[in-house]
C-alpha cells in the first residue's frame, strides 16, 4: 500500500512538472546557467595520509616551486569509485587558532594516470573549520571559483577555470602529522 502511494505522488509531481512547461518557456538561449560556463567532471580524493615536507617541489606546468606539508593520496572518479591517479595536497602557510580552526594558502596537484599522463594543479586559499570534538574532525567548503586552476598539462594542457571543494577530514590522529581526507571536488571550465 505504501508502495503505492510513493508511486501515485512521484506520478502526480512529474506530470505537475511536465504541464508547467511549454514551447514558451525555450527563448534560445541556455536556461539557468552561465553560458560562459561548462561543468566538466568531479573528482573524489580520499584516504588516511601522514604528510611530508616536501622543499622546491616544481608544480607540473608552471615556473612556481613551494615548500610544504604535502599530503599524497589516491584519487577516483566518484561515480565509478575507479582510481584514476593521484592526489597531493600541499599547505604551503597556515595559520591555526585556538578553536582548532585553520586559515591557509594551499596548492592542489592532481596526477592521472592518463596515457598524456596529463596534470591540473589548483591554487586555494582554505578555512578549515573544526566540528565537535574540537580537534578530531573538520570540514571545507570552497565555493564555486571559476579561476583557481593554476595550470593544466597532458588533456588539460588548455584547461582555464576553478573548481569547488567540499571535505570532511578526520583530525583524530593529527599530532602524528596523519589527517583522514575524503574530498570532492567539481572542476568547471571557462569557454572562450
Amino acid at each position: 500500500m505504501k508502495k503505492t502511494i510513493f508511486k501515485l505522488i512521484a506520478l502526480t509531481f512529474s506530470l505537475l512538472a511536465l504541464m508547467s512547461c511549454s514551447d514558451d518557456d525555450y527563448n534560445g538561449e541556455v536556461i539557468n546557467e552561465d553560458p560562459a560556463t561548462i561543468l566538466m567532471f568531479s573528482i573524489n580524493a580520499k584516504g588516511t595520509v601522514t604528510g611530508e615536507v616536501v622543499e622546491n617541489y616544481e608544480l607540473p606546468g608552471t615556473n612556481i616551486t613551494v615548500t610544504g606539508n604535502a599530503f599524497e593520496m589516491p584519487m577516483f572518479n566518484p561515480v565509478t569509485n575507479e582510481t584514476i591517479g593521484t592526489v597531493i595536497d600541499i599547505n604551503v602557510d597556515a595559520v591555526t587558532f585556538e578553536d582548532g580552526s585553520m586559515f591557509g594558502e594551499n596548492y592542489t596537484v592532481f596526477l592521472f594516470e592518463d596515457a598524456q599522463h596529463s596534470t591540473l594543479v589548483l591554487h586555494n586559499l582554505i578555512d578549515m573549520i573544526p566540528a565537535p570534538p574540537a580537534n578530531m574532525n573538520a570540514f571545507i567548503k570552497r565555493e564555486n571559483t571559476l579561476d583557481n586552476v593554476v595550470s593544466g598539462t597532458g588533456v588539460y594542457s588548455s584547461f582555464v577555470g576553478g573548481s569547488t571543494l567540499n571535505a570532511s577530514l578526520d583530525m583524530s590522529a593529527f599530532a602524528e602529522n596523519t589527517v583522514g581526507f575524503d574530498c570532492l571536488y567539481g572542476f568547471t571550465q571557462i569557454l572562450h
